[in-house]
């Protein structure tokens, strides 16, 4: 009974969040809604994400996805695995044209610890990135290979596939991603773009 109520207050909360009065600008800015995302079998993701886990991890590369599959499995993520060890959930395949190694495109993009601290991201710049897939760390390089143009992917990173042992200093002797972390990121694929000259 307290989850129908929730879900209608919910329902009733989105309703009205989403009345007029945004402008186009607005939403080039703004995240995209949560609302979104795949509707969820929590026992499903739960068994399936349950399989990825290692009984007694031995290697920094098996510690990092029980990480992963554990923040999935506490926030109900059901996500699919690549032969690389690259964890991802497709929100939106996209209907454009599929990516590939090469493309130059347009990207809005939250990049986060699985402790929930936002590291960087493009929505609060105000602008979307551009970039070519195959100039960015390996994570992105193969998880943006998954979706077409318009698409939306989040992608687990283990530090493999993303700035490993080096991490991201912040210039103030600390860490913007500390060596050795796994990294999540929402990427909203915005569309190809014309490659520079």
């Amino acid at each position: 009974m307290q989850r129908l109520a929730l879900l209608f207050f919910l329902a009733v909360a989105l309703a009205n969040c989403s009345g007029g009065g945004s402008t186009g600008n607005d939403e080039q800015t703004r995240e995209p809604p949560p609302g979104n995302a795949p509707v969820v079998n929590e026992d499903e993701a739960i068994m399936q994400l349950s399989a990825y886990l290692i009984g007694e991890p031995a290697t920094l590369a098996e510690q990092q996805q029980n990480a992963i599959v554990n923040y999935a499995i506490d926030e109900i993520i059901p996500l699919q695995r690549t032969r690389s060890g690259l964890f991802y959930r497709i929100l939106d395949p996209g209907n454009g044209q599929p990516l590939e190694w090469g493309d130059y495109l347009s990207a809005h993009y939250k990049g986060y610890l699985l402790d929930g601290r936002v590291f960087d991201s493009s929505y609060r710049k105000g602008r979307p990135m551009k970039f070519y897939i195959g100039n960015m760390i390996d994570g992105w390089n193969e998880g943006l290979q998954l979706v077409k143009e318009g698409g939306r992917i989040q992608l687990f990173v283990p530090s493999h596939l993303g700035y490993k042992e080096r991490g991201v200093p912040d210039g103030k002797d600390g860490y913007l991603i500390p060596p050795d972390t796994p990294l999540v990121f929402e990427v909203e694929v915005l569309g190809l773009e014309e490659k520079p000259d």
